[in-house]
């Protein structure tokens, strides 16, 4: 129980201290202090009357870790020990450690040379001097009364948004492409592939234009530099994925799944959820706005590569604990591929494989697998006579003709000649189509009666044939 020794020698101390206060602010103040001060006497003599702490806490109105604390005191202090205490800290930063004038020089140089120059960036140099740097609060004062930041309103607070990142570095990887056009290619394209864990950039190369087997390459160039990732995340695009448009995995797709890598897409119009390579490209095009525009891919590329060694290994980053993204993804065990993955994609394109119809004949299916153009013979000729008919030339450069010996055929004649009409005439199994304006021989071949698509065969007055289809 708190006895009158120990109370009333801190009595008299908040008397005297309530007796110095010369203003009404101080009065107050004392006042306060001394109500604050009789309820811990009361709070500390419940407790060592023998009420619970949690009972004693709730009669008082004041939280159980309070109500030990002050059990604390009491048993270390005695009635010293329930005085209030200044709510100063304890320690005050050094603003004048790194001089006002080389914070603005922090932040007009990499502004200057193109990388983003936050607080934090400013904040990393001189620790990584080896100079403890002001905290973020007094670097932010220093550029508002300096004139190189403008207070902005009140955003939407960090806490409210969703985030994530992958455990180890190559647990996942992010990728998209952005446009930077350049003098000689308007419509180059950017590609880049981003660790989710580290925020390095694994690899980024310019295309004039980009197709799936663009994007395909860079994966492999970036897997053949870094090792093969478990996990891709990138958006809807045709270029990563064919599910938009077709239930049929796209070239891409089977090379991930074949390599025991699982691929993520992000929602359709969602790009925040590859908010890290999208946060990157602006860096990036940032970065390339300082610099003279490339001429030519080959120097935009040369720019990305350097770009990589600054944003890795000189520049900080804000998330990583002011490391550079280069020292994250170095500092951790890396993640692997799914083996049991690849096996089932190949197990299941060996099936597939195996159920792929033989060549058509004339009894089996309307379509045959293309067979290599070295390993085509003259087909054998089929005694049959059609009437001759008109066509308009699809937009393949092909004519498609029905109940001709039981089956649709497919006659190719070029590209080049698409939206004219021509005539097809089959006599006794040699099919001649001809151009009804110019009357010019567009095709004069065999019937191949086993196949639906009769394999072109151009004529000396034709130009080469385009690609097969």
């Amino acid at each position: 129980m708190v006895d009158n020794d120990g109370v009333g020698g801190c009595c008299g101390v908040m008397d005297t201290r309530q007796q110095s206060g010369t203003a009404g602010g101080n009065q107050t103040t004392s006042s306060a202090q001394r109500s604050e001060y009789l309820r811990n006497k009361a709070l500390a003599a419940a407790i060592n009357d023998g009420e619970s702490v949690a009972g004693a806490a709730r009669r008082y109105g004041v939280s159980r870790q309070w109500a030990h604390k002050i059990k604390r005191r009491w048993d270390a202090d005695g009635g010293s020990g329930l005085l209030p205490r200044s709510r100063a800290t304890h320690t005050i930063a050094r603003a004048d450690a790194v001089p006002a004038s080389r914070i603005v020089e922090l932040r007009k140089q990499p502004e200057k040379d193109g990388p983003d120059a936050g607080t934090e960036s400013i904040a990393a140099r001189p620790e990584r001097e080896g100079v403890g740097p002001p905290a973020n609060s007094a670097i932010h004062r220093i550029l508002v009364s300096a004139g190189p930041v403008r207070p902005e309103p009140g955003k939407r607070p960090k806490a409210s948004y969703t985030r994530f990142e992958a455990s180890p570095p190559d647990e996942l990887w992010q990728s998209d492409f952005t446009h930077r056009p350049i003098a000689t290619v308007p419509g180059a394209v950017v590609v880049s592939r981003l660790d989710d864990h580290s925020r390095n950039p694994l690899h980024a190369r310019a295309f004039a234009t980009v197709t799936m087997d663009d994007v395909q390459a860079t994966f492999l160039q970036a897997c053949a530099e870094h090792g093969i990732p478990a996990r891709t995340l990138t958006d809807n695009g045709t270029v990563y994925t064919t599910r938009p448009i077709s239930a049929t995995p796209g070239r891409s797709e089977r090379t991930l799944a074949l390599m025991g890598v699982r691929q993520s897409n992000g929602r359709p119009c969602h790009p925040q959820t590859q908010g890290k390579i999208e946060r990157y490209h602006r860096s990036l095009k940032q970065w390339l706005s300082a610099r003279p525009p490339a001429s030519s891919i080959d120097e935009l590329n040369e720019q990305l590569a350097e770009f990589q060694h600054v944003y890795n290994e000189e520049r900080p980053h804000r998330a990583l604990g002011r490391r550079t993204p280069g020292e994250a993804y170095r500092a951790k065990g890396k993640a692997l591929p799914d083996p049991e993955l690849a096996a089932r994609t190949q197990a299941k394109l060996d099936e597939e494989q195996a159920a792929e119809p033989q060549p058509a004949t004339p009894s089996g299916s309307m379509r045959g697998k293309p067979v290599p153009k070295d390993e085509r013979t003259e087909p054998t000729r089929v005694d049959v006579t059609i009437d001759p008919k008109a066509h308009k030339i699809d937009r393949r450069g092909c004519i498609t003709q029905d109940n001709i010996v039981g089956m649709r055929r497919v006659f190719n004649v070029g590209r080049r000649n698409a939206g004219r009409m021509a005539e097809l005439l089959v006599d006794h199994g040699q099919a001649v189509i001809t151009d009804l304006e110019t009357g010019e021989i567009l095709a004069d071949q065999t019937l191949d009666a086993t196949r639906e698509y009769q394999y072109r065969k151009p004529t000396d007055s034709v130009n080469d044939a385009p690609r097969q289809m």
